[in-house]
């Protein structure tokens, strides 16, 4: 059976444009081929399924000396189709725990976590207090009582996916803010950047 040279060049230029045609459904697919890069058709980059949400704390000034604050555990709401969900956040540098004197923040800015979560609707930042002392400007020093040992905070903000959401948390602690009876209820102003 002898093949002419009219079917040999009709089956190659077939299995050519084959070729042509898978190559270009792989490309518009996005598959990757290593090595096969064809111009104008660079594969889309990833979608980004996680936002990041920075939290930073300041302080206003007051009238004591020290105002020390240990916090173990810091969380925002999350709120999504009616329901309500706690997400705890990574304090920076992976310590379980961040201790600081919140006067020596007058005027700076401390990072307290850099999280990624999922996007969504937030309401609300819950800080667990683990322990809270006071120096006075006339000297002496008490240890306080948080009541309920969380410090929380109503501020809305959205995470969007593959983008940074900034959280300024300002806890304005004054004489009003330490009772009589050793109780610290700070006043906090949350200020989304």
């Amino acid at each position: 059976m002898a093949v002419g040279t009219r079917e040999v060049g009709l089956y190659g230029f077939v299995g050519v444009l084959v070729a042509a045609l898978i190559i270009a459904a792989l490309t518009l697919s996005g598959v990757v081929i290593p090595g096969l890069r064809l111009p104008g058709f660079e594969p889309s980059p990833p979608t980004p399924t996680t936002g990041t949400l920075i939290l930073k704390l300041t302080d206003a000034p007051v009238n004591v000396t020290h105002l020390n604050m240990t916090i173990d555990s810091v969380s925002v709401q999350k709120v999504e189709d009616g329901n309500e969900t706690w997400v705890d956040l990574d304090f920076v540098e992976n310590v379980t725990e961040v201790y600081f004197d919140l006067l020596a923040l007058q005027n700076v800015t401390m990072n307290l976590s850099i999280t990624e979560i999922l996007p969504g609707n937030y309401t609300m930042i819950r800080m667990h207090v683990k322990t809270a002392n006071v120096t006075y400007a006339e000297g002496g020093w008490d240890d306080l009582n948080v009541p309920s040992e969380h410090v929380r905070v109503i501020v809305h903000f959205e995470v969007g996916a593959g983008e940074t959401t900034t959280v300024l948390l300002d806890m304005e602690a004054d004489w009003v803010a330490i009772s009589h009876s050793k109780n610290l209820r700070p006043v906090l102003k949350a200020t989304v950047v």
